[in-house]
């Protein structure tokens, strides 16, 4: 087991301030979990209905991190004034896809392709990351998608939402008549446009919406379609890191000592040394 890789992005670029509770990426629209369902979510009937439920708005566990709880906005999206847009992954990449299938349902309602964003790893928090389905910071059992599946989206969603408003507000403009579409803000009237970064510090500042309408599924444009991963570029040109690329000082390395012959068994090992650490 080499570890999953960190894909796409400086590991300079994410720093978690403890005492704040939350995720720093440098100045812009931090969005992420700011509106839970107002039922259980990712609930079905195969699960066990005396392990860790789903978070629901009625009655959140309080195992739960803040960011599923929606109590802590700034820990998903990232858009900077600069242009680029960073989505934090929760959950670890090992090959399964998690960093696309969670990404798509983000860019499902931010209105961006999968080629505009670049996804970061989620620093450690479980005041923040702590997964609902398994009651701490871990991926692992399928329950990945099922505990991202309307959180993820409803972030997604209030991100465009702001941006939309904010544009509006600059343009004087009803926000009604705006509309998104590759992270890029468009208001028909008046022939204006403008990208996402434009209105980033802006919207950061505006009241989160109560409501957060949701696409119907007859409306997915990326959800459920076949895409290319997010993850393929860095493991085939080499960029990404994974746990065997990493020496630090003093660092030991291991191996297994196997028979060199078919049926052979152990003679003798002191193991005294590894005993008294």
């Amino acid at each position: 087991m080499t570890g999953p890789p960190t894909i796409g992005v400086s590991p300079d670029l994410v720093r978690l301030v403890t005492d704040r509770r939350h995720v720093l990426l440098g100045g812009g629209l931090l969005l992420g979990f700011a509106v839970v369902s107002t039922k259980p979510w990712a609930r079905d009937q195969r699960l066990n209905p005396a392990a860790p439920q789903p978070v629901s708005a009625n009655n959140p566990p309080a195992v739960v991190g803040a960011a599923y709880t929606g109590k802590d906005p700034e820990a998903l999206i990232h858009i900077a004034p600069q242009g680029g847009i960073t989505l934090i992954m929760p959950n670890a990449e090992c090959g399964q896809g998690v960093y696309t299938g969670e990404a798509t349902l983000i860019a499902e309602e931010l209105e961006v392709g999968l080629d505009q964003v670049q996804v970061a790893a989620a620093p450690p928090s479980e005041a923040l990351y702590k997964q609902p389905l398994l009651e701490l910071q871990a991926t692992g059992g399928s329950t990945s998608i099922r505990g991202a599946w309307t959180p993820f989206r409803q972030a997604g969603a209030m991100a465009r939402l702001m941006l939309i408003q904010a544009a509006a507000q600059a343009w004087d403009v009803p926000a009604s008549e705006c509309v998104a579409r590759r992270a890029v803000i468009m208001h028909a009237a008046s022939g204006r446009s403008a990208p996402y970064a434009t209105f980033a510090e802006a919207a950061s500042r505006l009241p989160k919406p109560a409501q957060v309408p949701l696409k119907p599924a007859s409306q997915f444009e990326l959800i459920g379609k076949r895409l290319q991963r997010v993850d393929t570029p860095a493991k085939v040109n080499g960029q990404a890191k994974y746990g065997i690329d990493f020496i630090v000082p003093g660092m030991k390395i291991a191996t297994i000592a196997a028979s060199p012959v078919l049926g052979g068994q152990l003679a003798s090992v002191d193991d005294s040394a590894a005993l008294a650490v």
